[in-house]
Formats: C-alpha cells, sequence, structure tokens
C-alpha cells in the first residue's frame, strides 16, 4: 500500500507494524548515556550546543515570583502613607538609608541591600491578557505570532533541554507559552509545590520493557504521518513524550520531594502553597533546572484591597526573604536572578467606597535581585501621590533588554515565528546600566 495515501486509505498489518517497533527497538535499547551523548552532538551541529545541550559558560539562572492579577504597587515596594491615595498603609524604612517599603514587607525591608526596585515601570496594557503576555514575553500582544515568556527563553537559550529534569518548570497558575521556541522550552507545570506529580510512575501493570515496545510502535505511526506532512505534530509529540519518559526513569525526582528540607527551612519560606513553591524553586536550580516560575494568584483587589494585600504580603515577604537567605548561604545568589512582579499596578484612587484599587499601566514596581543585580537601590520615582512618574520612566523593553544583559542572553539572535523574522528581545529596549554589577 502507498505510504502517501491519505489516513483513511492507509493502515498497518500487524506483522508491519511489529517490523517498523522492532526496527526501532535498536534504539531503545541504547543506554541513557549513550541516547544524551548522540543528541548532544546532534544538537551542538544544528545550534553550537556543547556535549549535553547546554550552551558553553552559561551560568545564570532565573526564579521569577508572579505576583497574578497585578499588585498594588503602594502596598508593597512605593507606599504613599498620609496622602488620599495612600490609604490606611504605613510605610517602614528599610536596611537601606531613605528607602521604604509598605509596612506589610518586613524581612524584605531588612534585606532591601539585597534589592534593586523599579518604581517606575510603564505600559499601555489594563487588561489581564494582554499585560500578562506583553510582561511575561517583553513583545506587545500580536494576533499573528506566539511569543516565548521569559522562563522559557533562558531554557531555551541557556539551559540542558536534554537534562533529566525540564528546563524550565512552572509552580501554580496558567500554563505560560513558549511560542516560537517550540515545546522542549515549554513549562512543566505544578499545581502544587509538594506532593505526587500525577501519571508520572509505571501503572496498571506496565513496566519499562512493555512501555518501550509501545513507544516503539507510537514512533512506528508517527513516521507514517509525518511523512504525510504532520512533522509539526509529530515533532511536538515526541518531544513531551521524551521529557517524560526522562522524568520517570531519573533518580533526581528527589529534587522535587520537599520533605527532605529541614522543618525550620520550610516554616521560614511559609507553609503555604506559594512559599513551598519557592523553595521547591531553590531546589531545583541545584538540580540542574534552569528557570523556575512561582505564581502567586489572588493580587487583582478591585475589592478589599488592604486586607487582601496584607495577606498576600504574609505569603510573599517571608518566602522572598527566606530564597534570598538561602541563596545567598548556598553561594548560588550571584548566578540566580530572582524577579518579583505582575503583569501592572494598581490605581492611586481608591474604589468601591474606598475598598479596592483597579488596573493601572502607568505606573508600578519591580523587585530584582541576584543574578547580576546591584542591589540597595530603587530606581526611578513617583510624585507624592503616586500618580505620575517624576524621574526615569521604564518601558518592558528596557527592562527585558536589562534582564537579557544580567542574564547573558544573546539578544540579538533572530528566529521565525513562520516566515517572520523575529529578534529574541526587543531592539527598542535600552540597559538599565545602573543596574548591573
Amino acid at each position: 500500500m502507498d505510504p502517501l495515501l491519505p489516513r483513511r486509505a492507509r493502515s498497518f498489518s500487524r506483522r508491519e507494524l511489529l517490523m517498523q517497533a522492532l526496527a526501532r527497538g535498536g534504539a531503545l535499547a541504547l543506554t541513557p548515556s549513550l541516547l544524551s551523548l548522540l543528541s548532544g552532538d546532534l544538537l551542538a551541529q544544528q545550534g553550537g550546543l556543547g556535549r549535553t545541550g547546554a550552551k558553553q559558560g552559561a551560568k545564570r539562572r532565573l526564579i521569577m515570583l508572579w505576583l497574578e492579577g497585578g499588585p498594588s504597587q503602594l502596598e508593597t515596594f512605593d507606599p504613599k502613607p498620609g496622602t488620599a491615595t495612600g490609604g490606611p498603609t504605613k510605610a517602614i524604612p528599610t536596611d537601606v538609608a531613605g528607602w521604604s517599603f509598605a509596612h506589610h514587607l518586613p524581612k524584605l525591608a531588612a534585606r532591601a541591600e539585597s534589592l534593586a526596585v523599579i518604581r517606575s515601570m510603564t505600559t499601555r496594557e489594563g487588561s489581564h491578557a494582554r499585560a500578562r503576555e506583553l510582561v511575561q514575553s517583553g513583545y506587545v500582544p500580536n494576533p499573528t505570532v506566539s511569543y516565548p515568556s521569559l522562563g522559557s527563553i533562558v531554557a531555551h537559550e541557556l539551559g540542558d533541554l536534554g537534562h533529566e529534569l525540564p528546563a524550565f518548570v512552572q509552580i501554580d497558575g496558567a500554563p505560560l507559552k513558549s511560542g516560537y521556541l517550540g515545546v522542549d522550552a515549554s513549562p512543566f507545570v505544578l499545581q502544587k509545590a509538594e506532593g505526587r506529580i500525577e501519571n508520572l510512575a509505571y501503572a496498571g501493570g506496565i513496566d519499562r520493557e512493555r512501555l518501550d515496545h509501545r513507544s516503539a510502535m507510537v514512533e512506528a505511526i508517527d513516521d507514517a504521518f509525518a511523512k504525510r506532512g504532520g512533522t509539526p505534530a509529530v515533532d511536538a509529540n515526541r518531544a513531551q513524550r521524551t521529557r517524560a519518559r526522562r522524568l520517570m526513569d531519573t533518580r533526581l525526582l528527589t529534587a522535587f520531594d520537599l520533605s527532605q528540607e529541614r522543618d525550620s527551612t520550610r516554616d521560614a519560606y511559609g507553609r503555604g502553597n506559594f512559599g513551598q513553591g519557592v523553595l521547591l524553586a531553590r531546589r531545583l536550580i541545584e538540580h540542574g533546572v534552569q528557570a523556575v516560575q512561582v505564581v502567586l494568584n489572588g493580587w487583582d483587589t478591585h475589592e478589599n484591597n488592604f486586607g487582601r494585600c496584607a495577606e498576600l504580603c504574609n505569603e510573599l515577604d517571608p518566602a522572598f526573604a527566606a530564597l534570598l537567605d538561602d541563596l545567598k548561604k548556598r553561594q548560588l545568589l550571584a548566578d540566580t536572578l530572582v524577579v518579583c512582579m505582575g503583569e501592572f499596578g494598581r490605581t492611586p484612587e481608591l474604589a468601591r467606597g474606598g475598598e479596592g484599587r483597579n488596573h493601572w499601566p502607568n505606573n508600578w514596581c519591580v523587585a530584582l535581585a541576584g543574578g547580576g543585580i546591584k542591589g540597595g537601590q530603587a530606581y526611578g520615582a513617583t510624585d507624592p501621590d503616586g500618580r505620575t512618574i517624576t524621574d526615569r520612566p521604564v518601558q518592558i523593553a528596557d527592562l527585558f533588554a536589562t534582564l537579557g544583559a544580567t542574564l547573558r542572553l544573546d539578544g540579538t539572535r533572530t528566529f521565525h515565528a513562520g516566515m517572520r523574522p523575529i529578534q529574541l528581545i526587543d531592539p527598542e529596549g535600552r540597559v538599565l546600566r545602573e543596574l548591573l554589577t
């Protein structure tokens, strides 16, 4: 039968399927180390990668603390106490002279020397979906292009895509896009920081050998489908299956086991899903994961802004502070960039009877630490009421140019989304040199 016939006209005999599966069995019989070597050599031919698939000399990692919903700058890093816009939020001094945080962040205030806070971020996107895509990717949303998130960029450019653990792990939240960088750079998503990873163990009487045989049959079917024009879908499915099998077979799964940490350490981060997720992020980068994003939901405070911000900061403050302490103690902070931000800020004017704040992209904050960032400084400023930027406004392109510089990314690399060439980082951005060591 002609292998190029339409799908409904093409069928496999049992003998044919088994023969193709056996032909593929030779590859399955290779040792994991040899497979790793061969895949690394192939990557080296395709993109200048090293034997393991990692870029030579690449060191820096990323931990993103994503505050989903848009955190209020006035209740976090740019308080305006005693003003009509400030509400009941008080300011407390930090360990940097002349610099204050909201009183909800006492632990971070005591570690401000390790932080650089941009207080003059400004964008034009006031809807959650568009603002999230802009801030995560560095590009204004375009319906014809799927841009990768920063985590996927770091995974693709700096990570080892053939490593036993995923190069990018996301803890909580809706899955981020890897866009034109492909499935290998997409995040492995966990909704909970601790507990069993679902559907990962061998079960139902299926052992490694039997799964190998089934995989060989799937590969044979995929080959036929690819020859009929289905290569993109086949490549994506193969990448996902390969990642899943690596996770099923690796001994590095202990990286996900938080029970190996001391109770005092777990308590320091906070016992909620976010705090334990930040602790897990530290464990994962120690085991070879290049980028981790941990999501803290709930910052869309149209109602009860002050009460909800207090509760959310009670999760953010200890986790962020413990992460800084832990990374520094383990000598990982210098090579690990920590970014804390959401998609926009909240209005200076109070809403809902003085209890809420609405969306506000005009001016908001980003906190940075580690990974080549010069701590102990606030970049940019707003007026006494927090309505207007008075010093050094920062666009998203500027932020990404700066993050790219400290991560040592080649932001000028060009990729293609369909037929369209796209530079990895928006060339309109300027690097904020004052923030870098």
